[in-house]
């Protein structure tokens, strides 16, 4: 199969490995071609006619940025999209009109895109560790508590008053980068979200074989794991009981390895980027299928409601986009509007 990655590049290693043709576009350097600026459809087409690469499936991966690619949903081939971060970006509501599906990672805003999207294919998939890095390597486990990630400058403005008051009862080691090594070396590793989300942290942190203690929250958590067997709970907002949790866990460190163990293999056995990237391929599959898609058979309120998607983008103050970039969108956004109407 033929895949046009945008942006996210979360499956591309798996498909490649898989035996599929894959062409990433995106803004990083990583990326087959790097874009420097928004791609409209007529440039899209125009770019994959000069590389001879007709996509069979396009997936869209969210990195909580505006899409670097617009008009994806006049293609022909099949388009799945990947929602990750819903809370702070509303327009993913309206952008799943794009897609002939859209996974979403966090289980309780399903219900919102299916009441502001009806017709479309939509359905919770959550996050997932990445197969080809996130490993136990077997080292000393000689850090007793860690987080990796932003503190100051986060967009959860309330983290790092959580991790300095979980640091009052409780050591732990901060730090930001390369997340495999510390993992590695943790016996437990201790998140926390911004508003309840399930965050990669949770699975990647398993999957290197630690421990991990995160808040007792919605979005799927209890269909996943059961606390005290595979995951420790905290109450949310709550640092000094998260430290309490630790330090309890940390005072048997043969039970706490067991069930790091058990955490470990839920997740490297149903939550990794090679099970995500085989259900995609499996989806695309079923769709190519299935006959025309709702996209296909709409695609006038297709693009009527990605204009709204577009017109969010310029008016939403939240996303720190330049005033050039504002202007861009509203432009598109209300262009789409009028033409589909």
């Amino acid at each position: 199969m033929r895949i046009l990655n945008l942006d996210g590049l979360y499956f591309t290693e798996t498909f490649r490995k898989l035996g599929h043709d894959v062409l990433t576009l995106g803004p990083f350097a990583a990326c087959d071609i790097q874009l420097e600026k928004t791609l409209p459809l007529s440039e899209l087409i125009a770019l994959l006619q000069s590389r001879k690469f007709n996509p069979d499936l396009v997936v869209w991966g969210d990195i909580c940025r505006p899409p670097s690619v617009l008009g994806i949903e006049s293609l022909p081939a099949v388009t799945i999209g990947y929602s990750i971060d819903q809370y702070c970006n509303p327009w993913h509501t309206p952008y799943a009109a794009a897609f002939d599906l859209m996974l979403v990672a966090q289980k309780d805003y399903l219900p919102g895109f299916i009441e502001a999207n009806p017709g479309y294919e939509l359905e919770w998939q959550p996050l997932f560790c990445h197969s080809h890095k996130d490993k136990d390597f077997r080292k000393e486990r000689d850090i007793p508590v860690s987080f990796v990630g932003t503190v100051t400058g986060s967009i959860n403005k309330k983290r790092k008053q959580f991790l300095d008051e979980f640091k009052q009862t409780q050591p732990v080691f901060v730090t930001q980068g390369n997340y495999v090594p510390i993992y590695n070396r943790s016996q437990i590793v201790v998140n926390q979200s911004a508003v309840g989300e399930l965050n990669f942290r949770i699975f990647e942190a398993m999957a290197c074989g630690a421990a991990v203690v995160t808040e007792d929250t919605t979005n799927g958590l209890h269909d996943l794991f059961t606390d005290g067997e595979d995951i420790l709970l905290y109450p949310r907002g709550n640092p000094k009981a998260a430290a309490a949790v630790a330090r309890k866990a940390l005072t048997d460190p043969e039970k706490l390895m067991e069930l790091a163990a058990r955490g470990r293999r839920k997740v490297v056995n149903n939550h990794s980027s090679l099970i995500r990237a085989k259900y995609i391929l499996k989806r695309a599959t079923d769709i190519i299928s299935s006959g025309p898609t709702w996209r296909k058979r709409n695609p006038k309120a297709a693009r009527r409601t990605l204009g709204y998607t577009y017109t969010m983008l310029a008016v939403d103050e939240e996303n720190n986009l330049p005033t050039d970039m504002r202007n861009y969108y509203a432009t598109v956004g209300q262009k789409m509007i009028t033409e589909a109407t």
